[in-house]
Protein backbone atom coordinates (compact mmCIF):
# COMPACT_ATOMS: atom_id res chain seq x y z
CA UNK A 1 0.00 0.00 0.00
CA UNK A 2 1.48 3.15 -0.80
CA UNK A 3 0.46 6.68 0.42
CA UNK A 4 0.49 9.49 -1.93
CA UNK A 5 -1.26 12.83 -0.33
CA UNK A 6 -3.04 10.69 2.11
CA UNK A 7 -4.30 8.78 -0.49
CA UNK A 8 -3.94 5.25 -0.14
CA UNK A 9 -3.29 3.19 -3.57
CA UNK A 10 -3.55 -0.27 -4.23
CA UNK A 11 -0.91 -2.52 -6.05
CA UNK A 12 -4.03 -4.21 -7.49
CA UNK A 13 -6.11 -3.11 -10.68
CA UNK A 14 -9.05 -1.90 -10.83
CA UNK A 15 -11.19 -4.62 -11.62
CA UNK A 16 -9.41 -6.86 -9.05
CA UNK A 17 -11.83 -7.89 -5.87
CA UNK A 18 -8.30 -7.33 -3.90
CA UNK A 19 -8.76 -3.14 -5.20
CA UNK A 20 -12.32 -3.72 -3.92
CA UNK A 21 -11.24 -5.09 -0.87
CA UNK A 22 -8.63 -2.77 0.05
CA UNK A 23 -10.53 0.29 -0.96
CA UNK A 24 -13.06 -0.68 1.68
CA UNK A 25 -10.17 -1.19 4.47
CA UNK A 26 -8.63 2.33 3.38
CA UNK A 27 -9.59 4.43 6.12
CA UNK A 28 -8.35 2.30 8.63
CA UNK A 29 -4.60 1.54 7.03
CA UNK A 30 -3.61 4.58 8.40
CA UNK A 31 -4.56 3.95 11.94
CA UNK A 32 -1.28 2.46 13.40
CA UNK A 33 -3.27 0.66 16.01
CA UNK A 34 -4.91 -1.18 13.55
CA UNK A 35 -3.38 -4.38 12.05
CA UNK A 36 -4.68 -5.75 8.56
CA UNK A 37 -3.35 -9.22 7.86
CA UNK A 38 -1.15 -9.78 5.16
CA UNK A 39 -2.78 -13.43 4.14
CA UNK A 40 -6.44 -13.28 3.37
CA UNK A 41 -8.63 -15.24 1.52
CA UNK A 42 -9.16 -15.81 -2.15
CA UNK A 43 -11.56 -17.35 -4.85
CA UNK A 44 -14.87 -17.98 -7.05
CA UNK A 45 -17.77 -17.52 -5.00
CA UNK A 46 -21.12 -18.60 -7.43
CA UNK A 47 -24.33 -17.03 -7.26
CA UNK A 48 -25.92 -19.89 -5.70
CA UNK A 49 -22.99 -21.10 -3.60
CA UNK A 50 -21.48 -19.10 -0.72
CA UNK A 51 -18.13 -19.58 1.44
CA UNK A 52 -17.55 -20.09 5.02
CA UNK A 53 -14.44 -19.63 6.57
CA UNK A 54 -13.54 -20.34 10.37
CA UNK A 55 -11.52 -17.69 12.04
CA UNK A 56 -10.48 -17.27 15.87
CA UNK A 57 -11.02 -13.83 17.21
CA UNK A 58 -9.87 -12.42 20.77
CA UNK A 59 -12.29 -10.76 23.49
CA UNK A 60 -11.90 -7.19 23.24
CA UNK A 61 -10.00 -6.97 20.05
CA UNK A 62 -12.21 -4.70 17.59
CA UNK A 63 -12.21 -6.76 14.33
CA UNK A 64 -12.97 -5.52 10.49
CA UNK A 65 -14.14 -7.50 7.57
CA UNK A 66 -13.55 -6.88 3.94
CA UNK A 67 -15.20 -8.44 1.15
CA UNK A 68 -14.46 -7.57 -2.30
CA UNK A 69 -15.34 -9.10 -5.56
CA UNK A 70 -14.52 -8.17 -9.22
CA UNK A 71 -16.65 -5.77 -10.06
CA UNK A 72 -16.99 -6.46 -13.74
CA UNK A 73 -18.14 -10.02 -12.38
CA UNK A 74 -20.98 -8.61 -10.24
CA UNK A 75 -24.96 -8.79 -11.42
CA UNK A 76 -25.54 -5.22 -11.56
CA UNK A 77 -28.15 -6.58 -9.32
CA UNK A 78 -26.04 -8.22 -6.81
CA UNK A 79 -25.87 -7.36 -3.41
CA UNK A 80 -22.45 -8.85 -0.86
CA UNK A 81 -23.38 -10.10 2.60
CA UNK A 82 -20.97 -11.23 5.45
CA UNK A 83 -22.43 -12.74 8.27
CA UNK A 84 -20.74 -13.90 11.46
CA UNK A 85 -21.86 -16.87 13.85
CA UNK A 86 -20.35 -17.64 17.37
CA UNK A 87 -19.37 -21.54 18.18
CA UNK A 88 -23.09 -22.09 19.55
CA UNK A 89 -24.18 -21.08 15.45
CA UNK A 90 -25.59 -17.90 16.69
CA UNK A 91 -25.07 -14.90 14.21
CA UNK A 92 -23.34 -12.21 16.12
CA UNK A 93 -23.09 -9.69 12.88
CA UNK A 94 -24.05 -9.26 9.31
CA UNK A 95 -23.44 -6.52 6.70
CA UNK A 96 -25.29 -6.05 3.88
CA UNK A 97 -23.65 -4.39 0.80
CA UNK A 98 -25.29 -1.92 -1.64
CA UNK A 99 -27.07 -3.33 -4.87
CA UNK A 100 -24.43 -3.24 -7.45
CA UNK A 101 -21.45 -2.49 -4.88
CA UNK A 102 -18.20 -4.60 -5.11
CA UNK A 103 -17.42 -4.73 -1.55
CA UNK A 104 -18.90 -4.64 1.81
CA UNK A 105 -17.17 -4.08 5.74
CA UNK A 106 -18.47 -5.49 8.87
CA UNK A 107 -17.27 -4.24 12.36
CA UNK A 108 -16.74 -6.49 15.07
CA UNK A 109 -15.97 -4.84 18.81
CA UNK A 110 -15.70 -8.71 20.15
CA UNK A 111 -17.02 -8.39 23.52
CA UNK A 112 -18.37 -12.20 23.84
CA UNK A 113 -15.63 -14.54 24.02
CA UNK A 114 -12.07 -15.90 22.56
CA UNK A 115 -12.88 -18.66 20.14
CA UNK A 116 -13.61 -19.88 17.49
CA UNK A 117 -16.18 -17.39 14.57
CA UNK A 118 -17.67 -18.59 10.96
CA UNK A 119 -17.46 -16.20 8.61
CA UNK A 120 -19.86 -16.44 5.21
CA UNK A 121 -19.34 -14.72 2.11
CA UNK A 122 -22.06 -14.77 -0.38
CA UNK A 123 -23.58 -12.51 -3.53
CA UNK A 124 -27.05 -12.10 -3.33
CA UNK A 125 -28.87 -11.55 -6.73
CA UNK A 126 -32.70 -12.04 -7.48
CA UNK A 127 -33.76 -15.07 -8.98
CA UNK A 128 -33.11 -15.42 -12.73
CA UNK A 129 -30.76 -16.00 -15.24
CA UNK A 130 -27.65 -14.45 -13.36
CA UNK A 131 -28.34 -17.18 -10.63
CA UNK A 132 -25.28 -19.28 -11.47
CA UNK A 133 -22.46 -16.36 -12.11
CA UNK A 134 -19.10 -16.93 -10.83
CA UNK A 135 -17.60 -13.61 -8.95
CA UNK A 136 -13.80 -14.02 -8.02
CA UNK A 137 -14.01 -13.08 -5.11
CA UNK A 138 -11.30 -11.96 -1.43
CA UNK A 139 -11.91 -11.43 2.23
CA UNK A 140 -9.00 -9.69 4.04
CA UNK A 141 -9.66 -8.74 7.98
CA UNK A 142 -7.78 -6.87 10.78
CA UNK A 143 -7.97 -5.79 14.16
CA UNK A 144 -7.12 -3.76 16.80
Amino acid sequence: MGCAQGQVTSPFPPDAPEHEALTAASPYLADENFSLRQDYWQGILTTKTGKGLKLQFFKGNTYRLFFGVAPSALPKTGTLHLHLYNADGDQVAHAQGEVGKAAVALHLKNTLKTGLYLVLMRVEVPPGPLAGEEVPAVMFYGWQ
